[in-house]
């Protein structure tokens, strides 16, 4: 598959077919996320697959993903976003807890930070995070090739889930990443097509698309 194609191939999912993704495609898939460039060369990683049912249940609870179908809830906290922001999280929050549970394969990306991001003095302390998440994408599009798709879900609290995955204490959760192939017709958000707002010369020059009125920095 040409890259251009694994780049259209991918695509976030959240329901699963019942079919076990093999042992071979995830190591295809680690092996693709270890050509990423990484901080200092140092690649100082693991992509942990955890397969234990109850072992998932206890994460999950560690790393705070519990169930928050409440539907007035929900409408409460995304209300204020723009329409289309509102409708992923919408559809994907109550998700969250059921993919963990029941995805085919979990896998959990961890790395060590140079830095948390908390104790950032600037971009530069945050180099390792952004290794670790360019792997991701590498392993993602390595999935893509397969037709194995991926949720990504960062958890809030990670200290309780470090210490029953037993990762170090000078390393991080990066994210937490159900994968497999897909149950039934994939919905696909449509990605901008026009370059026109996002390449800008020589200098920042406004940005015209939506933006969300969460408070950001």
């Amino acid at each position: 598959m040409e890259l251009g194609q694994a780049l259209a191939e991918r695509v976030t999912l959240r329901r699963f077919a019942n079919r076990p993704v093999g042992s071979e495609i995830v190591r295809k898939a680690v092996r693709a996320a270890l050509q990423a460039p990484a901080y200092n060369h140092l690649w100082e990683w693991a992509f942990l697959r955890v397969s234990d049912p109850a072992l998932r249940v206890r994460l999950a609870d560690a790393l705070k993903i519990y169930d928050v179908s409440d539907p007035v809830r929900l409408h409460a906290l995304f209300d204020p976003l723009p329409e289309e922001a509102r409708r992923i999280y919408l559809r994907a929050l109550p998700a969250q807890r059921s993919m963990l549970l029941s995805a085919p394969t979990l896998l959990v990306p961890v790395y060590r930070p140079k830095r948390t991001e908390r104790k950032a003095a600037g971009p530069a302390d945050l180099n390792a995070h952004a290794a670790i998440w360019m792997a991701i994408a590498y392993l993602l599009l390595s999935l893509a090739e397969d037709g194995v798709g991926g949720c990504t879900i960062v958890p809030g609290a990670t200290e309780e889930g470090k210490t029953l995955l037993q990762v170090p204490r000078d390393w991080e959760i990066a994210t937490l990443l159900p994968i497999g192939y897909p149950q039934g017709r994939v919905a696909r958000n449509p990605h901008p097509q026009s370059i026109n707002a996002y390449l800008h010369e020589e200098k920042f020059d406004g940005f015209s698309g939506p933006s969300t009125p969460e408070p950001m920095g």
